[in-house]
């Protein structure tokens, strides 16, 4: 037994136009809550995408301004670093030379 469906016989949809029985105030009031829905949750997220973006600057100039503290730190470390090398060496010549006068040996 075989059974063939022919395309026109039938194609799961009916060709009818379907009369809907809502009254048209109701279908306005659903339309305009789910617009206004629709309005008031894009306009949260634009709200949180602001705040977000402002965020990310704050966050990125935060860094920016700490990364540049950070290098001026160095900078200046290094140098009180060498300054302090030449304090020392300085300190050991003056002892070096305080030894020698002290024992009467000139240079």
């Amino acid at each position: 037994m075989e059974i063939h469906m022919n395309a026109n016989e039938h194609n799961g949809h009916d060709d009818r136009k379907v009369e809907y029985t809502t009254p048209h105030r109701v279908q306005a009031w659903f339309l305009q809550r789910s617009r206004n829905n629709w309005k008031q949750k894009y306009m949260e997220l634009k709200a949180d995408q602001k705040r977000l973006q402002n965020r990310v600057n704050d966050v990125s100039k935060s860094r920016e301004q700490w990364r540049e503290d950070a290098k001026q730190s160095a900078q200046r470390l290094e140098e009180k670093e060498a300054e302090n090398a030449a304090l020392r060496e300085q300190l050991a010549a003056l002892k070096k030379d305080g030894q020698r006068a002290a024992t009467g040996t000139a240079r």
